[in-house]
């Protein structure tokens, strides 16, 4: 049974696939992968634990392009074996609904040094 979070996830993407492409046909894992949203491409990086994160990278497919290229200029991107493209999917869904969890559950953004101000009212 999905979660209010995951509901509101999955709900986000609804209507819009995630797309997943690589630089690796041969070994995805071994090149570069990334998931298109509606509100633009995210790489997917693997800690040396294993762990998974996926970071903002671009906000069009030229623009992703441009930043592969400077990277290796032979570099395209493909399209992954459907298995692959649903576990990557799957991630980063995952990890979204744990992003809205940690600001649902910790009910403020990260610390701010600013929030620790002491603001006085003065007379005038």
């Amino acid at each position: 049974m999905m979660g209010d979070s995951e509901q509101k996830t999955r709900g986000e993407f609804k209507g819009s696939r995630l797309l997943v492409y690589g630089t690796n046909p041969d070994d995805p894992y071994a090149g570069r992968i990334f998931v298109w949203t509606k509100t633009g491409w995210f790489e997917r990086i693997e800690g040396e634990s294993g762990d998974v994160a996926f970071t903002p990278i671009a906000y069009s497919e030229d623009e992703l392009k441009e930043i592969i290229s400077e990277d290796n200029p032979s570099a395209d991107l493909v399209a992954l074996s459907r298995s692959q493209r649903r576990l990557i999917s799957e991630e980063f869904i995952a990890q979204s609904i744990s992003f809205d969890d940690y600001l649902v559950d910790g009910g403020d953004e990260p610390f701010n040094d600013d929030d620790n101000q002491t603001y006085h009212q003065h007379d005038l």
